[in-house]
């Protein structure tokens, strides 16, 4: 769901020289109502393919300006094709493909991570439902090919609307008529976070015609730093257009102590290998799914 591979390649910059908003409201609606979306592009130093360029804006969304998106990191495998999807709830950990550090721990009493991912899909959509003028990306491509042929963005939504029909079947029909007024999207080929803030404003720009004004990316809290100092800079998206609400799971000391550990790793790898193409970050993206015909170099996404 992206630019063809094809496509010339991306090109990092600087930061924006746009202004940007002084309100520190936190409420996104009222942030983007007093910053109406620009017509033309306005991030020149964030360099997109041509074709995605030059190309009209998918679909007519005029008065879109902030982008909202929902990092994925793991599969919901219940399908709405399924007979029996209205069963499988997605609170429950058995319907989930989680990774052993994501799993419940009954000894530690170490609940599963899935009611993470659920608190990041659901802030997502209420923050959709009070700004009209936001599209949400769920973002994760196909991370567990050898279990499903589910992406992480279509069970991130599959898990939205089981959530949902537990409620009421209103509360689906009102999911699915923002996914087919295109409010929400599916980026279903990022491996890593650097890819789910690339391909989402790819995304956005696809179905808008222009940049986003706004980026609001909720992902799990000890992350931040991650997307704003290294990731946003890398792609010449710094300054205040971009910010993060982290949602982390329930630590204990010890937990907190080791994903602090974890992060500090991954940070220097990002520092080192801003793009993710070298040695230690390829081979990441390769076991998650990644395959070279994808991009050959960064940008030809």
């Amino acid at each position: 769901m992206g630019a063809a591979a094809s496509d010339p390649p991306l090109t990092p910059g600087g930061s924006s020289t746009r202004p940007v908003p002084s309100s520190d409201e936190a409420d996104i609606d009222s942030i983007t109502r007093a910053n109406p979306a620009p017509q033309e592009p306005d991030n020149p130093d964030f360099t997109y393919p041509e074709r995605l360029y030059g190309d009209p804006p998918t679909n007519n969304h005029t008065d879109i300006d902030t982008l909202i998106i929902v990092c994925c990191h793991a599969i919901f495998h219940a399908s709405p094709s399924d007979s029996n999807f209205p069963l499988h709830s997605p609170t429950l950990e058995s319907n989930w493909h989680l990774a052993p550090f994501q799993q419940s721990n009954a000894r530690t009493a170490k609940p599963g991570e899935h009611t993470t991912f659920l608190a990041h899909i659901t802030r997502g959509l209420d923050l959709l439902s009070t700004s009209p003028t936001s599209l949400l990306v769920f973002s994760g491509g196909h991370t567990k090919p050898t279990l499903t042929s589910l992406s992480e963005a279509q069970s991130y939504y599959n898990a939205a609307l089981a959530q949902a029909l537990s409620h009421s079947p209103d509360h689906a029909e009102n999911l699915q008529t923002l996914f087919d007024q295109h409010r929400i999207l599916l980026e279903e080929r990022a491996t890593d976070s650097f890819q789910n803030l690339l391909f989402s404003l790819q995304l956005f720009r696809q179905q808008t015609g222009r940049d986003a004004r706004h980026v609001l990316v909720i992902t799990h809290a000890f992350k931040t730093q991650r997307f704003l100092k290294l990731h946003a800079q890398a792609l010449g998206w710094a300054g205040d257009r971009i910010r993060v609400e982290g949602i982390n799971p329930p630590f204990s000391a010890d937990e907190l102590d080791e994903v602090v550990r974890g992060e500090e790793r991954a940070c220097r790898e990002w520092e080192e290998d801003a793009l993710g193409e070298g040695e230690v970050l390829g081979a990441k993206r390769r076991a998650r799914g990644w395959v070279e015909y994808q991009s050959s170099s960064f940008g030809e996404v």
